[in-house]
């Protein structure tokens, strides 16, 4: 297991080396290794796109599915005074629910889980470049590396000051607007599971903001190229479904 990691880690240094030298005689050498994580970004998320494919094919089948899935919801339907009033009617009628979209599901071939899959997919690689981040031996030269607004790509934000912050910001709105386009493309538009969609968008944006304040600029950058991936793929994948 640690071979591999490693392994993964020393593609994630030579890929930025290679785009860091690709990019170095249009922007410089400091600027040249934000774009290479930038450009390592868009890899990813280019070898990815057949999973993103298939999150969007399967998201259209659910689509269809819509008036059938309406159905068994109201066959089993559950809600919070039923829940306080009698529990045990509550959570059997929930299991009868999901066993009947599960069966619904398997019967039209349709995979709920694919929505999540381009995230887990490119999960290793983000942790990768935090620990490639992290390793001062690995790639001095990012400590050295201005983007723009921020310098030292491998520090975090409240060692950089106010053009880290400015990147959280990015983030913190890249991620509410990705959301909310795959909101409004979501069959589940009343009932709980909208509730917590509701309450998901509003607050993951503020719980990622948290999360980012530990995090180094190179990541940042990362997860901004990446939100802005997933809006433009969103926005072309989405049109007349």
């Amino acid at each position: 297991m640690d071979a591999l990691w490693n392994g993964l880690l020393d593609i994630i240094e030579l890929v930025l080396r290679f785009f860091h030298t690709a990019t170095s005689p249009l922007f410089g050498d400091a600027a040249a290794w934000g774009w290479a994580i930038v450009l390592l970004t868009v890899a990813v998320r280019v070898v990815l796109l057949p999973l993103a494919v298939k999150q969007t094919r399967s998201q259209r089948a659910m689509q269809k599915l819509s008036p059938e899935m309406k159905k068994v919801q109201a066959k089993y339907k559950t809600d919070r005074s039923l829940m306080r009033s009698n529990p045990e009617k509550y959570k059997e009628q929930r299991q009868k629910q999901q066993e009947a979209m599960m069966a619904l599901y398997k019967e039209h071939g349709v995979n709920p889980a694919a929505g999540c899959l381009p995230l887990v997919a490119q999960m290793p690689v983000f942790f990768a470049l935090f620990s490639v981040l992290r390793d001062v031996e690995r790639l001095p030269e990012l400590r050295t590396a201005s983007f723009y607004f921020v310098n030292n790509l491998a520090a975090t934000p409240s060692q950089v000051g106010l053009g880290a912050w400015v990147l959280i910001v990015l983030m913190a709105l890249t991620t509410f607007y990705s959301s909310k386009q795959m909101m409004a493309a979501n069959v589940v538009t009343s009932g709980p599971q909208a509730q917590q969609q509701k309450v998901m968008l509003y607050a993951m944006p503020v719980m990622l903001t948290v999360f980012a304040v530990n995090l180094y600029i190179g990541v940042l950058l990362y997860w901004i190229t990446t939100n802005g991936w997933t809006i433009a793929q969103q926005y072309v994948m989405f049109r007349g479904t």
